[in-house]
């Protein structure tokens, strides 16, 4: 499965500090296709970092379909992208960093082709941004908690994210071999000859489509709506994952699901990523009775790794035993004009709910927040299956091990993003491309499915009690034997949400079969009967293929 490391100049010299913003007022970015096109070489299903650069790097080689089951990602969470700066002893430190918080299981490869290719994957986008004729502004490099150094590219506004995603989809927009489908939902991978050949969908209007093409790239984002609270948005229902699964993929380290432990908690909200750079600028974690407790847990206090101060602030609201628990977050001892400045989105964004973070407390919940699991895949993309691609968090690469170094998702997925697409590019040269299928007659999607938000609501409370922050075996046998009684109400799905439901069962049960396999805690996965580290048993990574699970 592993791919070759990159040889030559180990260290690329990254000396621009420099990104040109895209400037967002217009509606449509990208060019939005009402309808299939006729001939389709290439599909990438997810529209965003990972799917877009994938694309981009595609459409030389034939015509790209990009499928977006809703519109346009944009993300609700602050976030900044790791960025390898201008000297090699940063390099080292950045890898250093990664390394550790990957507590042991980091494939070195993975993290090494990362850091070796992102000066390249920054410095494009620079260029790209600079291309636009539209007003520019500058990213700056600033430092988070668990950081040796500061070598966080972050843009003002504070969501590098949404920057390179504007870019990306303006540059997607200048190949006319690129098209984007909105609202199009891909349900079931298609094999010929023992290669995946193609998808199925179901259009926004409910009508079945399949799809032919010589290679399938998955970049549909995390698992995280498998949890009761989440910071990623209600698209991430593990579609990816379940659809490779189903097809006979390789998964691996399904077990290791990082939480935020910083969300905001409003009933009736979604969940709002509150960036570590909050605690890093001074913010301190007091509990209901407002006080201080991180001390309490380790000795950096609010600036301990984050899966250490989730599994706090979950002390904290159990032995609070409130009604309905939650911790503050409290940034009001720290200058105003430079809090507003430094967090716009997230003092705009708590503002909508009458949360001056200046003046008031931010009550807390950690939430679910990156999946360093997902579909096995070599360093080029490549899963168990031929034809068959995944980048992203939908991909297992290794970078992250069990326990992703923040901010490394956004570079992974314009690396790998990149590589993934360079090699299907690459293999289509060989491969032989199906004939499209005949568009079958329209079908109605029938009634909403009953009670199929009380069984996705069952499936999250289930994985949140059971299989969230603090992990032990009598609660996620509790949780297995939950969701395999499940099964019969999602064997049948007919309506797009019901493939989401049966995508997130599916999801579920890989996290919680794996979690109950690995016994021993380490990185993001915490077990209280067994709180230390097996080396011996579980310095590996887990496998599921079918109904095999094995550690390699």
């Amino acid at each position: 499965m592993d791919g070759d490391l990159r040889h030559g100049n180990s260290i690329i010299a990254y000396t621009h500090r420099y990104f040109d913003r895209i400037d967002a007022g217009s509606d449509t970015i990208l060019r939005f296709m009402k309808g299939l096109p006729a001939e389709i070489d290439f599909v990438v299903i997810g529209a965003g970092i990972a799917g877009l650069r994938a694309a981009i790097e595609l459409a030389a080689a034939g015509r790209v379909l990009v499928l977006a089951k809703k519109e346009s990602p944009y993300s609700s969470s602050a976030s900044g992208v790791t960025a390898s700066l201008s000297d090699e002893d940063e390099l080292i430190l950045h890898l250093k960093d990664t390394l550790i918080a990957g507590d042991g299981l980091c494939r070195p490869e993975a993290v090494k082709t990362l850091i070796e290719e992102a000066p390249e994957r920054i410095e494009e986008l620079i260029a790209w941004g600079k291309q636009s004729d539209r007003h520019g502004s500058n990213l700056v490099f600033e430092s988070e908690a668990s950081y040796s150094h500061s070598h966080v590219l972050r843009a003002p506004g504070d969501s590098a994210r949404n920057e390179i995603l504007r870019v990306l989809q303006t540059k997607v927009r200048t190949h006319k071999n690129i098209s984007v489908l909105e609202f199009e939902f891909s349900t079931e991978l298609h094999s010929e000859d023992q290669r995946v050949s193609g998808v199925s969908l179901i259009s926004e209007k409910g009508l079945p489509e399949e799809v032919a093409c010589s290679a399938v790239l998955l970049a549909t984002g995390g698992i995280g709506q498998l949890y009761r609270n989440t910071t990623n948005p209600e698209g991430a229902t593990g579609d990816g994952v379940a659809m490779a699964f189903r097809a006979g993929a390789e998964m691996s380290d399904m077990e290791f699901v990082q939480f935020c432990p910083t969300a905001l908690y409003m009933k009736k909200a979604p969940r709002f990523l509150l960036a570590e750079g909050l605690r890093s600028e001074g913010g301190y974690l007091r509990n209901i009775e407002m006080d201080r407790f991180m001390g309490k847990y380790h000795p950096l206090a609010e600036m301990a790794p984050g899966d250490v101060v989730a599994r706090a602030i979950i002390h904290e609201m159990e032995v609070s035993r409130a009604k309905d628990p939650f911790v503050y977050l409290d940034l009001t001892h720290l200058n105003a004009a430079r809090v507003q400045k430094r967090f716009p989105r997230i003092y705009a964004t708590c503002m909508k709910h009458n949360i001056d973070i200046t003046e008031d407390v931010i009550p807390i919940r950690p939430a679910a927040h990156f999946a360093m699991g997902g579909v096995r895949t070599s360093l080029e993309g490549k899963t168990s299956l031929a034809g068959l691609y995944a980048a992203g968090e939908t991909a297992s690469t290794g970078v992250h091990g069990a326990n992703r170094f923040p901010s490394n998702s956004l570079l992974e997925a314009l690396v790998y993003g990149a590589r993934a697409g360079k090699a299907m590019r690459d293999e289509a040269k060989h491969s032989h491309k199906a004939e499209r299928k005949e568009r079958k007659a329209a079908a109605h999607n029938g009634p909403v499915d009953a009670g199929i938000e009380e069984l996705i609501g069952q499936i999250q409370d289930a994985m949140w009690k059971n299989a969230g922050i603090v992990r032990m075996r009598v609660g996620m046998q509790e949780a297995v034997k939950m969701l395999e009684g499940l099964s019969p109400r999602v064997a049948h799905p007919r309506t797009r949400r019901a493939h989401e439901a049966a995508n997130l069962h599916l999801a579920a049960l890989l996290v919680a079969r794996s979690a109950l396999a690995r016994e021993e805690s380490r990185g993001a996965h915490y077990r209280v009967d067994y709180p230390g580290h097996d080396d011996k048993k579980f310095l590996k990574h887990s496998v599921v293929k079918s109904e095999s699970l094995r550690f390699l």
